[in-house]
């Protein structure tokens, strides 16, 4: 079987990087991690405009957004056309259908998936930090459909629009609309039980696992270690926004940190996903 695409999925701020720096050290066999090293925004997220720049060889200033939106699944089938072996690729996008009607991530090219849920009550606080916002402007993301990320019209980002959408449609277009059927990864069972979450993944990418290796990985993506690299070298992935990227790393600070109000936010609008995947 010729190698493909395998997306690396969730919505903003739900351990995505955190998986990434997981499948690195098993492709590492084990060996150290530099969380620097992971190809940043231009080689490892699917909507690097370089990319489809390059591989489509147009400068996509000069196009629409839906014309963007209409080519990037040509960009995805070039990138598997070259491909030895399998491309892993980070999105925060939901599954959504462009142009035609031809789906953004083409199931034909898709070798898999992953996708990471958080506890959305959890999400807020975090995207709130991220983001450099008001916890309330953050479930206010979280409720939009048309939540997007690099849609500025002031500037040209390194990235083309995503559109990322609300909290609950992002999971359930990965869950039930997505290119193939996706190992779903719970961030809370990653944070107690990482050896078990990590031979998970290290089947779903069909990368070799060892148990020493599993311990070695462990060991290397303890939060604590990513967040003494971040505090030693900087994180090129870190928005300017935010004070760290690297920040809590921790399930259940909702209880601490929402007001009665917010939680009941989040709750009603997100409920019926929430009670799905075991939140409530």
């Amino acid at each position: 079987m010729k190698p493909g695409l395998f997306w690396i999925a969730s919505f903003p701020k739900s351990g995505n990087t955190w998986v990434r720096l997981v499948l690195a050290g098993l492709q590492a066999g084990g060996g150290d991690i530099d969380i620097n090293r992971l190809g940043g925004i231009e080689d490892a997220i699917s909507s690097s405009r370089r990319h489809f720049d390059i591989l489509l060889d147009i400068d996509s200033s000069l196009l629409t957004q839906a014309e963007i939106e209409a080519a990037r699944p040509h960009v995805y089938r070039q990138q598997a056309q070259a491909l030895h072996a399998t491309a892993f690729r980070k999105t925060h996008e939901a599954c959504i259908e462009v142009g035609d009607g031809t789906p953004l991530f083409p199931p034909d090219i898709t070798e898999g998936a992953i996708y990471i849920v958080r506890d959305p009550r959890d999400v807020a606080i975090s995207l709130a930090h991220h983001a450099g916002v008001a916890i309330d402007e953050a479930i206010g993301k979280m409720e939009s459909p048309g939540y997007a990320l690099s849609s500025s019209r002031d500037r040209l980002d390194v990235q083309v629009r995503q559109l990322v959408s609300d909290w609950s449609s992002n999971v359930t277009s990965w869950l039930d609309r997505g290119p193939c059927t996706p190992l779903l990864i719970r961030y809370e069972e990653m944070l107690a039980d990482p050896a078990e979450s990590i031979r998970r993944l290290a089947a779903a990418a069909g990368q070799p696992a060892p148990e020493a290796v599993i311990d070695s990985v462990v060991r290397s993506t303890r939060f604590q270690e990513l967040q003494q690299q971040e505090l030693d070298n900087g994180f090129i992935e870190r928005p300017m926004k935010a004070e760290r990227f690297f920040r809590a790393g921790t399930a259940g600070q909702w209880r601490r940190e929402l007001t009665t109000d917010q939680i009941s936010r989040i709750e009603r609008r997100h409920g019926d996903v929430m009670e799905r995947l075991g939140y409530l």
